[in-house]
């Protein structure tokens, strides 16, 4: 996120292993100055339109990641916070996550929260199909007959399937989506909310990651919070879509409230 520093990355992973490598030389030829480049990397200067140009040639890189390129560039360099945030959601859409948002026929999906632990679960790389072992595994603990009618549901959604192991995903990594509003949006939200306040001391203790900040903010600054949590949402969506080794199910929780009227 940070053309800088990825400027500096790349310099010194053209050092490794390579003796001839002169940063001097590099930015006489690609600059037209020997310390353009570094003055950059300082930020001591910007980088222009003209320097940008050369500096793809520089990087070799190609139309895609050029466009990022010069999308990252103008975002760091940008004056205003209209101007950052309005690039930072171009950024954003060069994410290679592929959601798959819940339709509001099936909602009921959010009906229970361990709906979603239990399908989480059975996307695992994991052996234990039957309800009676998957109850075992859930945190905090459920019953047979919650996990049956867990997967029961996700069957009726189609968003599981049977398969010779138990059952396998049709569908990955879901989200809400917009629609997801009203009761049931509430509902489950509540139980999220119960979850968090009976869990939160083991939760603590096994991954220490909760943060709490409390802050003055305009109905405009707001507005630019929940945009940012929402490419971090994105970027969360990335992180686990690539992820292989996958060996447990977590819930995320991203809370905003209103401490005054």
């Amino acid at each position: 996120m940070e053309y800088r520093i990825f400027l500096a990355d790349y310099v010194e992973w053209r050092q490794v292993g390579n003796a001839h490598f002169s940063k001097r030389a590099f930015s006489q030829k690609y600059f037209g100055s020997t310390g353009i480049l570094y003055a950059v990397i300082q930020g001591q200067r910007d980088l222009g339109p003209k320097l940008r140009v050369r500096c793809a040639a520089a990087l070799a890189l190609g139309e895609k990641e050029n466009n990022y390129f010069e999308l990252l560039v103008q975002h760091n360099q940008a004056k205003s916070d209209l101007e950052r945030n309005f690039l930072f959601e171009k950024l954003s859409r060069f994410r290679n996550s592929k959601p798959w948002v819940v339709r509001e026929n099936q909602h009921k999906y959010y009906a229970k929260w361990y709906y979603a632990v239990v399908f989480n679960y059975l996307g695992l790389d994991q052996k234990k199909s039957r309800p009676v072992e998957i109850a075992k595994e859930i945190h905090p603990p459920l019953s047979v007959e919650q996990v049956q009618d867990a997967i029961d549901l996700l069957l009726e959604l189609e968003l599981i399937k049977k398969s010779e192991l138990g059952y396998a995903l049709t569908k990955n990594h879901l989200v809400s989506g917009e629609a997801f509003r009203g009761d049931i949006a509430l509902e489950y939200n509540r139980q999220i909310h119960a979850l968090t306040h009976d869990m939160v001391q083991d939760g603590f203790r096994r991954f220490k990651a909760y943060n709490t900040q409390v802050v003055t903010a305009s109905d405009a600054s707001l507005k630019t919070i929940r945009a940012k949590i929402g490419v971090l949402q994105e970027e969360i969506q990335e992180l686990v879509a690539k992820d292989k080794s996958t060996d447990k199910v977590c819930t995320l929780v991203f809370q905003i409230i209103g401490n005054t009227r």
